[in-house]
């Protein structure tokens, strides 16, 4: 993982959260991962693509990261058992 540099007062950022799930569960091809950073300084906050391995679920083929349930696989279980 490279250095992320703050580009308001060129202080190394700091990694808040790895992988967090940006866009709709529901539109597979619009949901992405990114790495949060914040500048200790200033508190700007940083998005950059998802540098951490992702999983691919085995029921769906969705990209998630290791630290969260398939979303897909949830929001269809949860719709499946609304409409019973």
């Amino acid at each position: 993982m490279s250095e992320k540099i703050c580009p308001i007062c060129n202080k190394a950022l700091k990694l808040r959260e790895s992988g967090y799930p940006m866009g709709s569960a529901f539109l597979k091809a619009d949901r992405v991962h990114v790495d949060i950073y914040e500048c200790p300084v200033c508190h700007k906050i940083e998005l950059f693509a998802a540098e951490t391995d992702m999983v691919t679920c085995p029921k769906c083929g969705s990209l998630h990261s290791p630290k969260e349930a398939c979303a897909v696989c949830a929001l269809n279980a949860a719709l499946d058992e609304a409409n019973k």
